[in-house]
């Protein structure tokens, strides 16, 4: 994990390196950090949010990801075809914006935003 920037109470993070993998059949979009343990999984709709003991994030998993990845421009052939993702997340306060950045094959990328607001859950607190 990079630290990006630090001001105040902001603190951005990028994390390269994850594996993926996109189920055609159930329509998952799985994206991780190998050889991680997950402590805690926050579901927000059909983002589930994993995050290790010590309060980072290491897997996301999408549920019915063609179509709601879709709203942001990520096609199906897209997610059939991804070259690598990574995660930049944007700590304030009790917020965290989590931005999954897709690149596919055809070097076509695309950043989808997952927000919690006003979340007091020891794991962001942690984060902070």
């Amino acid at each position: 994990m990079k630290r990006l920037n630090t001001t105040g109470n902001r603190r951005e993070y990028l994390i390269r390196g994850l594996k993926f993998n996109y189920d055609n059949l159930n329509d998952l979009l799985y994206v991780y950090k190998e050889n991680s343990s997950v402590y805690a999984n926050v579901v927000i709709g059909d983002f589930h949010v994993e995050f290790s003991k010590e309060g980072q994030v290491v897997g996301i998993e999408i549920l019915n990801a063609s179509d709601l990845l879709g709203e942001y421009d990520v096609s199906k052939d897209m997610l059939e075809n991804i070259k690598k993702i990574e995660i930049k997340i944007v700590n304030r306060d009790n917020s965290l914006l989590i931005f999954l950045v897709i690149a596919s094959l055809a070097d076509v990328e695309r950043a989808v935003p997952i927000t919690m607001n006003n979340f007091e859950s020891p794991i962001v607190q942690a984060m902070q």
